[in-house]
């Protein structure tokens, strides 16, 4: 049996699998951002890496199954500074803060962009690692000097349950902005720019890569025995591609966590001034042989949370889960509210971290099952620009698009997306598809499977499929063509307000 871990940044959670795919247990465990700041986010790594522990031990003993590996699905971008003795000297600093537009600023004064690109993949952007050691550097020096590594959350919980190391896979270094692309190892030309000192970072090492066996003091509290190994695993939208069987060209997953996240495959390193003007990155894959590129919207399930929390503000009834309720309670036509889900700002094709969140065309008779419906579209019409640029960029045509995710589980959000997107949508028997590709990972790197080809025939099982209600085509390509001047409309003001309120 394998156990795949997917670290996110609103939950973390364990969930064991069998060869067959069959989920059979998953705990989960909530995890609560702090904002110490306007714009400032962070999570508590000791509270992080003892929810981490609970949650294998509690998956693993509901399993009652012998795990063989752990296998890790980590939120990247994100950044820890820890000593030798991997205790953490600050909060782990997420992937929407945005402290570091002055950092983000410094590339695009001082660089070229298409050349760095080129290098690494990766568009300038605030939210990448580089930016964020960078900030320790310069406003927290005593931790930058104090720091013996900069870990991403999956490298320190690696080295949290094994000691060893500590490693990062090719796919979360990829997310940096500091791993060269065409080679997977760190890049001079960034760390010099920044002046990072390459000890301070981990090892870089192939998905697949078994980086040790557990600590006796965590063996003993998840009752796990000596056989159990630890898997370095990979980015958790790799693994969510690779655990939806997107492995291949013309194929894309459609993530609605915290972040959304779009994800297709390139069959080799492609870098093309399109793709660098929409912002979108190319990586490994983590099934070793591809490259991937994504799209996303860095607040999807963050706004939809906080809408939840501060507008719907309604309790679950019947035993539904409440965000299952929240959008079976919506209204069942298209909506002409609009919401603009940039609160920490906005992810490609913008990559502006000064945009803001919006409502508009409210009117007094609206209701909150409108709401609730404009914000299910919205958060589809981001994406769709992003399917758009992805297609257009790549010149890769999309015939199949695999969701997964919270949004995956009610298929009226997933039909909705289908009309919006005007594509085929396919769901799978489990919806924890990043920590099913993790298990995938965990099974080959065991050599259960010989590769990961048979790995996927055999775990990964389609539940249905969505095709897009031709008769809202037109409803929605008018909304969809009046959504994207909302950005452009708003970004003067949006601009100004987040410059008085994130000085």
């Amino acid at each position: 049996m394998f156990c795949g871990i997917d670290l996110g940044t609103s939950s973390i959670k364990a969930a064991v699998y069998d060869e067959q795919g069959t989920l059979l247990s998953c705990a989960r465990y909530e995890c609560e951002l702090i904002t110490p700041k306007t714009g400032w986010a962070e999570l508590n790594p000791y509270d992080y890496a003892d929810k981490v522990l609970a949650a294998i031990k509690k998956a693993i003993h509901d399993s009652k199954a012998s795990v063989e590996t752990i296998t890790i699905s980590s939120q990247a971008q994100a950044v820890l500074p820890i000593d030798k003795e991997g205790r953490p000297l600050y909060n782990i600093i997420v992937t929407m803060d945005n402290r570091t537009v002055p950092q983000y600023m410094f590339w695009k004064d001082h660089f070229e962009e298409n050349e760095l690109y080129k290098q690494t993949g990766n568009a300038f952007s605030s939210i990448y690692t580089v930016n964020k050691i960078m900030w320790h550097k310069q406003n927290e020096p005593d931790i930058y000097n104090r720091a013996w590594k900069f870990c991403c959350v999956q490298d320190y919980i690696a080295f949290k349950l094994t000691g060893e190391g500590p490693y990062i896979d090719y796919s979360m270094a990829g997310r940096t902005m500091m791993l060269s692309v065409e080679k997977p190892e760190w890049n001079k030309t960034v760390l010099e720019a920044a002046d990072i000192s390459e000890s301070k970072l981990s090892t870089p090492v192939s998905s697949i890569t078994i980086v040790g066996s557990l600590t006796r003091e965590v063996r003993e509290l998840c009752g796990l025995d000596t056989r159990c190994e630890v898997v370095i695993g990979g980015h958790d939208q790799a693994c969510g591609a690779l655990g939806s069987g997107v492995v291949k060209p013309g194929m894309l997953m459609d993530a609605c966590g915290t972040v959304d996240a779009m994800v297709t495959v390139l069959p080799q390193v492609t870098l093309k001034h399109e793709m660098q003007k929409n912002g979108l990155s190319c990586y490994r894959h983590v099934d070793n042989t591809n490259y991937i590129t994504m799209g996303m919207n860095i607040n999807g399930g963050l706004f939809l949370k906080w809408y939840k929390n501060t507008l719907y503000c309604k309790s679950a009834a019947n035993g539904k889960d409440v965000y299952t309720q929240m959008i079976e309670e919506s209204t069942d036509t298209p909506s002409d509210i609009y919401v603009l889900p940039h609160l920490e700002g906005a992810g490609t094709p913008y990559n502006d971290p000064k945009s803001l969140g919006a409502i508009i065309g409210l009117r007094v008779g609206h209701t909150k099952q409108d709401i609730t419906r404009a914000v299910l579209e919205s958060l589809a019409y981001e994406m769709k620009m992003n399917l758009a640029v992805i297609e257009k960029s790549t010149d890769c045509s999309i015939n199949e698009i695999r969701m997964i995710g919270g949004g995956a589980k009610t298929a009226k959000w997933v039909q909705i997306k289908a009309n919006i997107f005007n594509k085929k949508i396919v769901t799978l028997q489990t919806d924890e598809t990043a920590s099913l590709g993790a298990a995938i990972i965990g099974a080959v790197a065991k050599g259960y499977y010989k590769d990961f080809k048979e790995a996927i025939s055999n775990m990964i099982h389609v539940k249905r499929i969505f095709y897009p209600d031709k008769q809202m085509l037109n409803e929605y390509g008018v909304r969809a063509s009046e959504y994207q001047d909302i950005y452009e409309g708003l970004k003067k003001v949006n601009h100004k307000i987040s410059s008085r309120t994130l000085s």
